[in-house]
């Protein structure tokens, strides 16, 4: 059975929404202003912009603390100075883009494109806004300061009870505390946290949400509450460990569904598919909470590759989607990573010097088409992450109870 999609839109046509080029310095603004709130993991950060002409290398400066003056001063005699030792570290960041198509046809019919060119704008904003957040997180997720619930010393090790407690951000603010780790806005240090951990940790009685705060103003973008002087930010694109890549994904998009095919939104290789439906382990998937084995795969692209599943899928598994690695990283389960953070523990660049809307109307392409049938609309930025100083973070591994 075929659930609730059409051919394969790679390419907008009549019966999608229009697009014609407004002012470019309005569409940017609007796409920096979209993206901003599902940039979670950028607040934290210490920001640094990216000048133009000035070389692709980017550096943070870091400090590090001076020792304490325990000998008493002479009467009359000034002591030795103490050396200050500032360290860099250096990065280099990378473009990233996306972008849709349109076709003369649903322009020339649409009656009033103007708004329908700020929702496609405010699509690749959210599309920008959530690459970019997702960059920084896989960044972050390598931080060497780890913590693991009830004992446990590895990710491979938990299991069922591994869940998010207050004990565990006790520990961590423990943790912070003792590595001199300095506050955020507010005096308090900041959680990035799933929204899947989320509704695990807001079942626990000693939960404050924003509303019981002494100082009801939210902060943050995402802000959820507060627990032992950590405020909580909520974010879809924090790091969770799935297990090995699918073809290269960390995620893929449901297209259509027909009885144990699913189509997907991504480009599959006849080499990957090959690779994929030979291996002697077959890979396991998750959508919508269920969990299938995959017989096989055939290649193609945008919304023709489908994995064909050893069972029926289920019919409220729909278009948009997603689907995720299905192995997981502790027997079977996702891994969870919550970061409680400290200032000045990671460094992230700033978008607003880079981030831009590119439209191509009509008749740009020249003679590559020739007919003036397409135009284009996409976003375009440089994006780098770097963590500063680990022991100003403690990430916290859990699985979740949805799982």
């Amino acid at each position: 059975m075929t659930l609730g999609f059409e051919e394969n839109l790679n390419m907008n046509k009549t019966t999608s929404t229009g697009v014609q080029p407004l002012y470019q310095p309005v569409l940017n603004r609007h796409l920096l202003m979209v993206s901003k709130p599902t940039m979670v993991h950028a607040q934290f950060g210490q920001k640094v912009e990216i000048p133009k002409g000035k070389g692709k290398t980017i550096a943070w400066d870091k400090l590090s603390p001076l020792p304490k003056a325990k000998m008493p001063l002479t009467e009359g005699i000034t002591p030795e100075g103490t050396a200050i030792n500032i360290s860099r570290v250096t990065t280099t960041p990378e473009q990233y883009g996306a972008y849709v198509s349109t076709t003369d046809q649903f322009e020339f019919f649409t009656p009033n494109p103007s708004p329908e060119v700020l929702r496609i704008n405010e699509v690749l904003g959210d599309n920008a806004g959530e690459t970019l957040d997702s960059l920084t997180a896989d960044v972050l997720s390598t931080g060497t300061n780890v913590q693991y619930p009830n004992g446990k010393a590895a990710r491979a090790s938990l299991t069922t009870n591994d869940v998010l407690t207050v004990a565990e951000i006790k520990k961590a603010v423990r943790t912070l505390k003792g590595n001199r780790a300095k506050k955020l806005k507010g005096n308090k240090y900041v959680a990035i946290i799933h929204t899947d951990i989320a509704h695990d940790l807001m079942n626990d009685s000693e939960w404050k949400y924003p509303h019981q705060y002494v100082d009801t103003k939210q902060i943050y973008d995402g802000e959820i509450g507060e627990l032992y002087g950590v405020k909580f930010v909520e974010s879809p694109d924090a790091k969770v460990f799935r297990g090995e890549k699918f073809a290269g994904y960390d995620e893929l998009s449901v297209v259509k569904v027909d009885d144990k095919k699913i189509y997907i939104a991504e480009t599959i290789t006849d080499t990957q598919a090959s690779d994929l439906t030979s291996a002697a382990t077959k890979r396991k998937i998750i959508v919508n909470d269920f969990v299938y084995t995959v017989s096989s795969v055939t290649a193609g692209k945008n919304g023709e590759a489908y994995l064909t599943c050893s069972a029926a899928v289920d019919e409220s598994v729909s278009v948009d989607m997603k689907i995720y690695p299905g192995e997981g990283a502790a027997s079977g389960r996702p891994v969870y990573s919550t970061l409680v953070l400290g200032d000045n523990a990671y460094g992230v660049t700033d978008p607003k010097g880079t981030l831009e809307n590119i439209t191509k109307p009509l008749g740009s392409a020249g003679s590559a088409d020739p007919l003036n049938q397409r135009s284009t609309m996409g976003w375009k930025s440089y994006h780098a992450a770097k963590i500063l100083v680990n022991e100003y973070m403690v990430r916290i591994e859990t699985v979740s109870t949805r799982y």
